[in-house]
């Protein structure tokens, strides 16, 4: 005989399932307009940074680009990996940036030797507050990409979310500063770089410390997902939210098209770094555009067409 408490127990459960469904639908009919138009925004004003200089804009453009990104972060990622797993990657991701980036500024351990002007606003200790929060969108995003690359759309745990997503997420995170960084310290001094550099002022050391921090970060977060109990409120396939994928690929599009708008219009003169070697600005713009190009424009459509053709077999299936 089946048991009368078990069924309205099994029926309440249901009824819980679909409303949370239904809160759900209801709340990312609100969420996936906002971010898409953060991203549209975000786009935009990366495209438009060529016209920016000596404008008003360009004395809010680090805020603007990095808190664009953390509400990106807080908008998308309590839908995609849960607000307990946000809160951990962004602990994360703060303790190890503000270490190394202290320890390097303090010792030349692990970027070189540098400093922070006054130019990205109040600072704890020697690092500027505004440095975290960009260390922690771009890896977010990073760490997401890196999951599409090796076809890992759901929480596994495995040896390859463990080992190779940090490696591939690194990667990908670095080819945001090999495009940025000469741009933003060498020519805006938001950062200055004691010794100069051979790439455009910037020692090679940095990019291989780059690699170090942000690999330290994912690495530590793949320990911490693990567990699959602590990763619950990961997203499926593409198949089930095609849509919130594709916004990663799509904010990661937008910070590369500043590179690219600097590259097709770039202002003519030199610079000079610390040590003393005169670079031409037209020449680092266009070098710049063509290492975005050829790797987060790369990274940029393959994950799109990743994402997509995942989406189509699982539709089929």
């Amino acid at each position: 005989m089946i048991n009368t408490e078990f069924i309205i127990h099994l029926e309440f459960i249901m009824i819980r399932i679909v409303d949370s469904h239904r809160e759900q639908a209801m709340s990312d009919r609100l969420r996936n307009p906002l971010i898409w138009l953060l991203i549209a925004v975000f786009a935009l004003f990366n495209t438009l940074k060529p016209a920016m200089p000596g404008t008003f804009w360009m004395k809010l453009l680090p805020a603007v680009s990095i808190l664009s990104m953390l509400g990106f972060v807080l908008l998308h990622g309590p839908r995609q990996i849960g607000w307990r797993n946000v809160a951990v990657f962004f602990v994360i991701a703060s303790v190890v940036s503000w270490c190394y980036e202290s320890l390097s500024i303090a010792t030349g351990f692990p970027f070189g030797h540098y400093h922070y002007t006054d130019k990205m606003g109040p600072k704890l200790g020697t690092v500027p507050l505004l440095i975290m929060p960009a260390y922690y969108a771009v890896c977010y995003v990073s760490w997401h990409l890196g999951l599409v690359m090796l076809d890992r759309f759901e929480q596994r745990g495995d040896a390859v979310q463990t080992w190779l997503v940090p490696v591939l997420a690194a990667f990908i995170m670095v080819m945001w500063d090999m495009s940025m960084d000469p741009a933003r310290s060498t020519l805006s001094e938001s950062w200055i770089w004691r010794d100069g550099g051979g790439y455009f002022g910037v020692p090679l050391v940095n990019f291989l410390g780059w690699f170090l921090t942000v690999w330290t970060i994912f690495q530590l977060y793949a320990f911490y997902a693990r567990d699959t109990d602590r990763a619950a409120g990961v997203l499926g396939t593409p198949a089930d939210c095609r849509q919130h994928w594709m916004q990663m690929a799509a904010l990661y599009a937008a910070l590369f098209l500043e590179f690219l708008s600097f590259a097709a219009f770039p202002p003519a003169g030199t610079v000079t770094d610390k040590s003393g070697f005169t670079w031409n600005i037209k020449d680092m713009y266009e070098t710049l555009g063509l290492v975005a190009l050829y790797s987060m424009v790369f990274v940029g459509l393959l994950s799109t067409i990743k994402i997509a053709l995942a989406a189509r077999l699982g539709a089929r299936s």
